[in-house]
């Protein structure tokens, strides 16, 4: 009888757990999907010690608090996509657990959330450790959705761009069945979630509201813009580097820093459209995409319509499944309950 992988990924906007029951028989099929929203002070908790700099789980015991509620929350997800749907613990074959990104380099990743106790509580294998692993093989440790995007996307003698954004942005360049390029691109949104919180006291700027009642500081774009200047591709971009972009929040008027920095957030991808000699193919996942206004910007600047992974997975659960693939692929550090 064949198996089933699930993915379970919480992103850098650190909002949501989400999580998927998938099937790589064949042909990719999602079965099962669910999402649960965490607590405000969880986002507010991992802001700080992002911000912080702590490199690893030792450093602080709020830390400890934040991997202990992801563990839970995780066993819990996972409880109830297999109830849904049906299934029994010995019908996974893995899960593939992304973790919560505390500090990333070229050549270390941490990530919080414990995959043994998580493999021990479920009895199911646990794939993790991706970004450490991906790092040892030569690679940056992200971003990992990309061997997802050639799964599901490349084609013989069709090149395609395939977009994620997420709280960082980032690209897939295939050139028929290849990864041409693979790289973080920019803030995605945690500039205007960042903003949204602490000029809105909203998690984020609901369909892109706020920006769209402002008008753009070209000062301040174009200040960005300059720092942004030598950021080459390929690159693993760390959230709180495009937070020390600003330093502190400028005192703008709201809905004009909104506008700017949904105008960033649009430009730096197109950045990317240009350097990769802007395909015709063009197709967008992530949070970023329930963002109306952020999406019209860049259908602007790209001169396409928008295409997202809809058709083939939701485009909330799209890194979810690149992690359940990454655990089919093995791509990743082992856990065996005990």
């Amino acid at each position: 009888m064949s198996k089933k992988f699930i993915g379970v990924m919480t992103g850098t906007s650190a909002d949501a757990l989400d999580g998927c029951i998938v099937s790589f028989d064949d042909q990719f099929q999602l079965i099962g999907r669910i999402s649960l929203d965490l607590e405000k002070s969880y986002k507010k908790d991992y802001e700080e010690c992002l911000m912080a700099g702590y490199k690893t789980i030792d450093e602080s015991k709020k830390l400890f608090e934040l991997e202990d509620i992801l563990n839970n929350q995780t066993v819990e997800l996972v409880e109830t996509l297999l109830d849904k749907k049906r299934l029994k613990h010995n019908d996974i074959a893995a899960i593939g657990f992304s973790g919560q990104t505390i500090f990333h380099t070229r050549q270390r990743s941490y990530q919080i959330g414990n995959p043994q106790k998580i493999s021990d509580s479920l009895g199911i294998k646990v794939f993790s450790d991706f970004r450490n692993f991906d790092i040892a093989l030569g690679g940056m440790g992200a971003p990992l959705v990309p061997f997802f995007h050639k799964y599901l996307y490349s084609e013989r003698d069709k090149n395609k761009l395939i977009f994620n954004i997420g709280g960082i942005a980032n690209g897939t360049y295939l050139i028929g069945e290849k990864i041409s390029l693979a790289s973080d691109v920019g803030p995605g949104n945690c500039l205007m979630d960042l903003v949204a919180n602490e000029k809105f006291n909203r998690p984020f700027d609901f369909n892109g509201e706020e920006a769209s009642k402002g008008e753009i500081n070209n000062i301040l774009l174009t200040e960005l813009l300059t720092k942004c200047h030598n950021m080459k591709f390929p690159r693993a971009d760390d959230k709180k580097d495009y937070y020390n972009l600003m330093n502190e929040i400028p005192s703008l008027d709201a809905n004009e820093l909104m506008r700017t920095l949904a105008e960033f957030s649009a430009e730096m991808i197109k950045i990317f459209c240009d350097h990769c000699n802007n395909p015709k193919d063009i197709i967008f996942h992530g949070g970023g995409t329930k963002n109306l206004f952020l999406m019209d910007l860049i259908r602007k600047k790209i001169n396409l319509e928008i295409k997202t992974t809809d058709a083939e997975v939701e485009s909330k659960f799209v890194e979810a499944a690149a992690f359940a693939y990454l655990a089919y692929m093995e791509r990743g550090e082992i856990f065996s309950p005990r």
